[in-house]
């Protein structure tokens, strides 16, 4: 009997000593550790498979412990299906949980202080900046490339529409969309199985007070860690939903341009073909003129790649005439030694046909 008491008191101590420290560790944990990820999606429609029904750790011998020492688990009236509720509590807010997503395209001719605007007034309203690509340019392409961005942004719900109204200044948007989702209902059905599983962990340790044997302990243990797993993986779900929906997200991709896109206006009437010749000519100079300011600024631009070709090619024609002058040299030495010898030969010749005719 004294070693029965021993490991139900060690039991006890263990489960206390674990459940102070599941709590401790929960309540250390910060909203901002569940920034959204792809891997999250999941949590929109369900919660994790951790948090299974409660009839998926359903023991026979726990209906007779709960009859053995009057206890019904604590749940007074429950259901197990996608909407289920707990009776006991009425802890479940009565708000909608929407998570927005905004994307939105911006051009701006100001690119350096468009993003230091948007960086300053993301870090003033409490948002901070999740990911971020930008391309600069490049010092080996002689042709003037634009700046470009794509920055994820998380911002309190409340202050996105000042963050876009913000970009009103040096920018100006050209496509927006807006994207919600409600998760009120996942929301509440976990939220409903956590209470239901705290019920049932309190009528645990209750049984587990009265426990008598070995056996009783240890199923009674283990039954806590399980649901206390299923309670810490409901918390994670919740907390993580929090943050969805009290931290919107907005996409932007930013990109510099020469010259804002025109508006669009919605026009009474139809333009004259005055209007529309003026219109397109005006086009087409302004086309014609930023054309020929870029040719200019990329031949400045090029000017040592070009002096550079030019040596090259000075150098490779000097070689070419010195060679081509070198043969001809040559040909005209050969032409001479060849003729000096045919004439030699033609007087050895004449001198041999005259000493015949003397003899």
């Amino acid at each position: 009997m004294k070693n029965l008491k021993k490991i139900k008191q060690f039991a006890v101590l263990s489960v206390s000593t674990f459940l102070a420290a599941a709590t401790l560790v929960g309540c250390g944990k910060s909203y901002n550790t569940f920034a959204p990820t792809k891997e999250a999606n999941y949590l929109y429609d369900t919660a994790p498979a951790a948090t299974a029904d409660y009839e998926d750790y359903y023991y026979p011998e726990y209906e007779e412990y709960s009859e053995d020492y009057g206890y019904n688990g604590g749940v007074e009236d429950k259901t197990l299906d996608s909407g289920s509720t707990y009776s006991g509590s009425n802890s479940v807010k009565d708000t909608r949980k929407i998570i927005r997503t905004v994307n939105v395209d911006v051009e701006t001719v100001e690119y350096d202080k468009f993003i230091a605007g948007l960086n300053a007034t993301v870090e003033k309203l409490g948002g901070y900046i999740e990911s971020e690509y930008s391309y600069n340019g490049s010092a080996y392409k002689t042709n003037k490339e634009y700046k470009h961005s794509s920055i994820t942004i998380r911002v309190p719900d409340e202050k996105l529409d000042e963050v876009i109204s913000s970009f009103s200044g040096n920018a100006n948007i050209t496509q927006k969309t807006t994207s919600t989702q409600d998760v009120t209902l996942s929301y509440v059905d976990t939220e409903s199985k956590k209470e239901m599983y705290l019920a049932e962990q309190e009528s645990l340790l209750a049984l587990l007070e009265k426990a008598e044997s070995v056996e009783d302990i240890v199923y009674l243990t283990e039954r806590i860690s399980q649901v206390r797993y299923n309670i810490e993986s409901m918390e994670s779900t919740l907390r993580t939903l929090d943050d969805l929906v009290s931290y919107a997200t907005l996409n932007v991709s930013v990109q510099e341009v020469e010259i804002y896109t025109p508006a669009a206006v919605v026009v009474e009437e139809e333009k004259t073909v005055g209007q529309k010749m003026a219109e397109g000519f005006k086009a087409s100079l302004l086309d014609v003129v930023y054309g020929v300011r870029d040719f200019f600024v990329n031949l400045v631009i090029a000017s040592p790649y070009i002096i550079r070709f030019l040596v090259i090619v000075g150098i490779i024609a000097g070689i070419i005439v010195a060679i081509v002058n070198i043969i001809k040299f040559n040909i005209k030495r050969n032409k001479k030694k060849v003729a000096e010898a045919q004439k030699k030969l033609q007087e050895i010749r004449e001198k041999e046909e005259s000493n015949d005719k003397q003899n």
